[in-house]
């Protein structure tokens, strides 16, 4: 039977080979991922993972590459059926985790 997951995998960009740990950009992108299983899953996000790896020039003397780095977690989604308002992702929080995500970006 075919269930849905949401896979949340992590994503790190690295600015003209150097990778600059401390000013290091990364991205969480949550994914929909239709399996049988959380091991098919788990398979299947890896691929999209990769598969969304990229370079980019940004100027001329500066690159951009986006690398895959790995899967944050699977969670299989409760739902019955997929529709308009369907929770895809939820997880609890520490305060200090919820300040990061409320600060914007210089």
């Amino acid at each position: 039977m075919t269930r849905w997951f949401a896979a949340s995998l992590l994503f790190r960009s690295i600015h003209s080979g150097n990778q600059c740990v401390d000013g290091a950009l990364w991205e969480e992108s949550v994914r929909l991922i239709s399996a049988e299983s959380v091991e098919e899953a788990q398979k299947k996000a890896e691929v999209l993972g990769r598969d969304a790896e990229v370079n980019y020039a940004v100027s001329e003397n500066d690159n951009v590459r986006w690398i895959f780095v790995q899967i944050e977690r699977i969670y299989e989604i409760q739902d019955e059926e997929i529709v308009h308002g369907s929770e895809l992702f939820s997880r609890f929080l520490r305060q200090s985790e919820v300040e990061s995500l409320l600060k914007p970006f210089d």
